[in-house]
């Protein structure tokens, strides 16, 4: 094993064995070898900041980084550990970088990638479709894993990767509009035309206008400059709602969005956005959870108790709703009584430079003890296995689904 802490070890041992979780060792791993892991980020914003932490939190209650090394790694460093090797990298908001950074990390022979945001996850598993032998994929902040080739479905998917779903439900996003706008009826996309990720994003917001009754209508973005007049382009068609994409970018363009944007209410599924000016922000906010989750897996995989093969795409289910009233007199646009009693949050008088908004839920590992957390991390992967009638049932469903 990697772990320096025998005593955690054992009794994490205890618990894989007390729930039929021990596997075969991974075939990409020598034991007597000090792993590396490459942690691999797009974008900066205090929410991704609750993500980290929890990847974090989790290599240091496992024994794998000590409160030394917490320090290098929070200070943004590579790490040569005693216990592991860490490749600890952003790429800003930058796809060039991006792509570098993941070569990078293959070049340094990492035995694991631990990406978060759809985008890097998407060039990871580019860059490694043509390897024989290529290292384990771990993602997380994924919107849409499926729409953009990173798996099929949760058990079906390249043998090497799986990951955690960042999972936002378009039907119960899609009824706050109703609920606005009863009659709705055009919905303006506002998408980067640089993003990889974009295209399966636009086919899936598409497929729920399908499923749902409404337009959509897509106006793309290459600069800051066109912010403005994508909103008024999008205007042009009589839009009855703006929508902003799941994003790792920047939040600065928002404002001029919602100021091109007047009689439009623009949502976001970023409930943190509401901050930053948008109308309605209604779906996630377990960022924490979600490093959890992949940090699970990681430490799993680098232990030799986790077949990545074997392991389904997990998903981080939630679901709040805020307002923001000042945009909404600004842009002249009276919030309806049934979108407001749906609201967890309203802003209103602004919430200053550097505002945060407060998620309760997210509980942190330190009100856990370990056992409880080791329990709960064992019964989490034993969720995940693929059984043959999983694979089998969800195959069938894509082949009908493709006839």
């Amino acid at each position: 094993m990697y772990q320096s802490n025998q005593s955690v070890m054992k009794k994490l041992l205890f618990v894989i064995l007390l729930f039929g979780l021990l596997l075969p060792l991974a075939p990409t791993l020598a034991q007597e070898e000090k792993p590396t892991l490459a942690f691999l980020r797009f974008g900066q914003s205090p929410s991704f900041a609750l993500t980290d932490m929890a990847v974090l939190d989790m290599l240091e209650v496992y024994g794998f980084i000590n409160t030394e090394e917490r320090a290098m790694l929070d200070a943004g460093n590579d790490l040569q550990g005693e216990s592991i090797n860490i490749l600890y990298r952003d790429a800003g908001f930058d796809f060039a970088t991006a792509n570098l950074m993941v070569e990078d990390a293959l070049d340094e022979g990492a035995d694991v990638l631990l990406t978060v945001s759809t985008q890097v996850g998407m060039i990871a598993a580019g860059a490694m479709s043509d390897m024989e032998e290529p290292p384990a994929l771990i993602f997380a902040i994924v919107t849409v894993p499926y729409e953009t080739g990173l798996a099929m479905a949760p058990c079906i998917k390249p043998p090497n990767v799986t990951g955690t779903l960042m999972e936002i439900d378009y039907e119960e996003y899609s009824r706050l509009a109703y609920l606005q706008d009863p009659d709705f009826q055009r919905v303006g996309v506002l998408a980067n035309a640089d993003d990889p990720a974009t295209p399966g994003y636009i086919s899936t917001v598409q497929q729920v206008g399908e499923q749902l009754g409404f337009t959509v209508e897509v106006a793309t973005i290459v600069s800051a400059a066109d912010y403005a007049l994508a909103t008024e382009s999008l205007l042009d068609k009589d839009v009855d709602v703006i929508v902003l994409p799941p994003r790792t970018g920047s939040s600065s363009g928002i404002s001029s969005i919602v100021d091109a944007a007047i009689g439009v209410p623009v949502f976001s599924p970023l409930v943190s956005d509401v901050i930053h000016g948008v109308t309605i922000a209604a779906g996630f906010e377990g960022w924490y959870r979600e490093g959890v989750q992949a940090a699970r897996m990681v430490i799993a995989y680098l232990d030799g108790n986790l077949d990545i093969a074997a392991t389904g795409i997990a998903s981080t289910p939630s679901f709040t709703v805020a307002v923001n009233l000042d945009s909404a007199e600004a842009q002249d646009v009276v919030l309806t009584d049934a979108l407001l009693a749906e609201a967890d949050y309203i802003v209103e008088g602004g919430m200053g430079e550097g505002a945060r908004l407060e998620i309760p839920g997210e509980v942190t590992l330190a009100e856990m003890t370990l056992e409880e957390r080791m329990a709960e991390d064992a019964a989490f992967l034993q969720s995940l296995r693929c059984s043959p009638e999983m694979i089998a049932e969800q195959q069938a469903a894509l082949d009908a689904a493709g006839e």
